[in-house]
């Protein structure tokens, strides 16, 4: 018997927490969830009556203690909460798994993480995750066979079901509605493509995404994430001549949100300052010369060829105008944010759709092929998203194979190896996520 401490209980974690109240807990595995959110608290305890669920404000205090008598913990916890977590694991010899990134300070500790004989399983989710090991598993076979890999391309989008679409924008929000807005931002995208490091600016990231099909009438769009580079080696492709991996999104939305970057409007540096009458059109007036009646024209001067298009894209979010804002200050991505969470919220009655493709090229005894490998799930309804689902069994599997005692490295790891990839990419065809293998060409 082992306890298992969960850190968060949000959007993301409903199938979690479904797998391990259906299958550890009946293997003699206790369970202790935690969440400052009284009304969510209450919720998952009616959902999934053998977890042990606490409401409690996450910081170092008040979880301390339960780190101390928990032997793996499990953090759902936004980002920055991940090293303050991680940190106490080290202090009280406890293991470590999340879905999240291996960050700057996370990957700091993999010395006295290894000392200790913890494993700090990081990236285990969807995108990190998935992508991961339908990825590995497909290069470790073709390499099995002898077969070179000239270039390797993967794309994931949580996306809204073609059923419920927002045209122009084509999208809603199923995830952390602060990364979809800060989406690119930071350091310049760098990936390789034809043997060239390209480097590519925030301004210009989503200007000509690539176009995907996967066998259906919807065209999706690609652009770069930001660090593809450093994902190279750890798939033992140094020698391709491409390596991409980026995010999907509908035809239509890269469009929409150039216009939206070019504007300024996903900003999170300045704060703007306080203004109790705020409305859509005087916050999109802060980012243009004039007044606010003569917003359309300014509009037209900085956008001449596209005057109709950035207009319907602006007016479906209300930037256009004098409906009041929710909250009144903060930086420009932050009230960005706050108008697309209800525009673009996934409705009660909506369900969402994730979308991963990988695209390899490769040569074998002398012949050049494609292969393409796709994956679609779909959600069943605004709670049971199919980003919860992606996100959250893989990390509720490893976690199982964890506590059965198939997982033996040690340190801080991603799941590239066949150690992982194996039992987990097996068992989540029982839910349904398995991958479609297509020749796309060979010659």
């Amino acid at each position: 018997m082992q306890q298992l401490l969960i850190l968060g209980i949000g959007r993301s974690t409903y199938y979690l927490l479904q797998y391990v109240h259906d299958v550890l807990i009946p293997k003699g595995h206790i369970i202790i969830a935690i969440d400052g959110q009284k009304e969510l608290v209450l919720k998952r305890q009616m959902e999934f009556p053998a977890i042990q669920f606490i409401q409690s404000d996450i910081c170092t205090e008040t979880i301390a203690t339960h780190i101390q008598n928990a032997n793996l913990v499990v953090s759902m916890l936004p980002p920055a909460f991940h090293t303050m977590a991680a940190e106490l694991c080290i202090q009280y010899n406890k293991h470590f798994f999340t879905a999240s990134y291996v960050s700057p300070s996370i990957r700091a500790l993999q010395d006295e993480v290894k000392q200790k004989e913890l494993i700090f399983l990081m990236e285990c989710g969807l995108d990190p995750g998935i992508d991961h090991m339908s990825a590995m598993s497909m290069i470790h076979s073709l390499q099995d066979k002898g077969a070179v890999i000239g270039s390797f391309e993967s794309y994931t989008g949580g996306l809204v079901h073609p059923a419920h679409l927002n045209p122009p924008w084509n999208y809603k929000i199923s995830w952390n509605p602060r990364n979809v807005v800060l989406a690119g931002q930071g350091n310049a995208v760098q990936y390789r493509e034809h043997d060239t490091i390209k480097i590519v600016p925030y301004q210009r990231l989503f200007i000509n995404p690539s176009l995907w099909k996967i066998n259906e009438t919807h065209i999706y769009e690609g652009y770069p994430n930001r660090d593809s580079l450093s994902y190279q080696s750890l798939y033992n492709l140094g020698h391709a001549s491409t390596f991409i991996r980026g995010t999907l999104r509908y035809e239509g939305f890269c469009e929409g949100w150039n216009y939206l970057v070019h504007l300024g409007l996903t900003d999170d540096t300045v704060i703007l300052p306080e203004d109790h009458n705020r409305t859509g059109r005087s916050f999109l007036n802060h980012f243009l010369n004039g007044r606010d009646e003569e917003i359309e024209d300014a509009l037209g001067k900085l956008f001449p060829e596209e005057n109709t298009h950035i207009y319907h894209y602006l007016e479906t979010l209300g930037l256009l105008d004098e409906t009041p804002l929710i909250i009144q200050a903060g930086t420009a991505a932050q009230i960005l944010q706050s108008i697309l969470e209800v525009k673009w919220k996934l409705e009660e009655t909506a369900t969402d759709r994730i979308v991963m493709i990988h695209r390899i090229q490769y040569t074998l005894e002398g012949v050049q092929y494609t292969v393409q490998s796709s994956l679609i799930v779909d959600g069943e309804d605004a709670e049971r998203t199919a980003m919860a689902k992606t996100v959250g069994l893989p990390l509720a599997i490893a976690i199982d194979c964890f506590l059965n005692g198939e997982i033996a490295i040690r340190g801080i790891a991603i799941p590239v190896t066949a150690e992982f990839y194996k039992p987990i990419l097996d068992k989540l065809v029982a839910f349904d996520i398995r991958f479609k293998e297509l020749l796309v060409s060979s010659y």
